[in-house]
């Protein structure tokens, strides 16, 4: 179907996306300065995998118009060394091991979801004055 009523059905795929984008963005962000010691599990970057909306039907799987988070992957399950003795999960070598994150990467991606999520949002709201528009007409 592809008419002026399914475009808020194809922005709203694109606003559930990027909010999830932008979520796994703020967890990464928030956990990247959670040492650990050496050789304990240590936090794993999360980043969303998203792909064109598949809807299974008669004749098997088939695209929709939108786009859907296909799955969210996960960094590294190793972190990054560093020295520092006086952090109180620091083993008797003093290291601790920090998760693979990198601030400028999860900065810049931030600002693509926000920038995605409002252009989506803007289709939505350009949809909804023209709805009102329609429906204003009288016969």
């Amino acid at each position: 179907m592809s008419s002026i009523w399914s475009a808020v059905d194809i922005a709203g795929t694109g606003v559930n996306v990027d909010q999830t984008w932008i979520d796994t963005i703020g967890g990464n962000v928030a956990n990247m300065n959670d040492a650990v010691t050496p050789g304990q599990p240590v936090y794993q970057a999360q980043y969303v995998n998203a792909g064109p909306r598949i809807a299974a039907g008669a004749a098997g799987y088939a695209t929709e118009a939108g786009v859907q988070v296909n799955a969210i992957d996960v960094g590294p399950a190793t972190g990054e060394l560093q020295y520092d003795p006086s952090n109180p999960v620091a083993n008797a070598k003093g290291m601790v091991e920090y998760p693979v994150v990198d601030l400028a990467t999860q900065m810049t991606d931030l600002v693509q979801a926000q920038t995605s999520y409002q252009a989506n949002a803007k289709v939505m709201g350009s949809a909804k004055t023209a709805y009102e528009a329609i429906l204003s007409i009288k016969a």
